[in-house]
This record gives C-alpha cells, structure tokens and sequence, in this order.
C-alpha cells in the first residue's frame, strides 16, 4: 500500500463506516457476540457519543486518497482507575492490515489521553485478537490479570501503560 492515509477527527458520515468495520473485525473473530463492541448501543453514532464529552473522549479516524474510512481508534475517560483513559474501539479494514495505521491511530489516541490530562491508559480485549495483543505489547503495553474494575464481561485480555 503506497498510498498517503489521512489521520483526523471522526466526522458524522464516517458513522455507517465505522459500524462495518467493527462488525466485520469482531465478526472476522468469532466476536459477534454480547459483551463485545458487536453490540455497543453507542456504535451506530459514534461520533455523536466521542463528540459528546470533548473534555474527556475523542475518536480518530485513518481515511485513505479515495475517501475510505479504513479504521479508526477512539479515548473515553475510564472510571475503574483514577486519572485514567481508555483506548476503545481500535479496528482497521483487513486489506490495510500491515501498514502501520493502527500503530498511527494508538499514538494519536496516546497523544490525545495526554493533552486531556490523563496519565495511564488501559485496554479490555479478547485473546481471539492476537494481531491487536502483539501490537499493544509492541507499543509498550503491560498485560495485567483480569482487575476487578473491567468493565466488559467478554473481555479476557487487559493492558496498561502509563503515559
């Protein structure tokens, strides 16, 4: 892939997008499941709901030359720890897979977690993600066991890093 991808702000009409990517990620891994971002009430707009609270999440999006959403990362406060933010959401279109946007997208949401104050940042996932896993050891994740403070009950892989 030789073409120039676009980091920025999630928009309203990345929304039908965004849903697809998610669903065919987890789908893609035996995912489509409760308890997993499958089903998140909030998927359907997620701009409306990172652009709700700007002083404490956001959502970016990578967009390709011919205007394709192919991923996207989003911060959300996490209440489970003091001071801490959540990466949430993190997917990319299988094609564009190997060509460092969700490395890109980490460190925008990193970035963002920082300038909205916070100083660590955790991650519920699933082991059935391995390509995800090896990535957030590579960037400097800790894995953890299960705290009492996950949230999401599918969920059976969880990181921290402090920022």
């Amino acid at each position: 892939m030789k073409e120039t991808i676009i980091y920025r702000r999630i928009e309203p009409a990345d929304n039908e997008t965004l849903v697809h990517l998610v669903r065919v990620g987890l789908a893609s891994n035996g995912l489509a499941i409760p308890g997993t971002a499958y089903f998140d009430p909030n998927l359907a707009d997620l701009c409306g709901y990172y652009m709700s609270l700007p002083g404490k999440r956001n959502y970016f999006v990578a967009q390709d030359e011919q205007g394709r959403v192919v991923g996207g990362c989003g911060v959300d406060v996490f209440d489970g720890l003091e001071n801490c933010a959540e990466l949430q959401k993190l997917y990319v279109a299988e094609d564009c897979h190997g060509h460092g946007i969700a490395t890109k997208l980490i460190g925008m949401v990193e970035e963002e977690a920082r300038r909205l104050g916070y100083d660590k940042i955790y991650i519920e996932t699933h082991s059935n993600l391995q390509d995800a896993i090896r990535l957030y050891i590579k960037v400097g994740y800790r894995q953890i066991d299960r705290p009492p403070y996950a949230v999401h009950e599918t969920m059976d892989s969880f990181f921290i890093k402090r920022l």
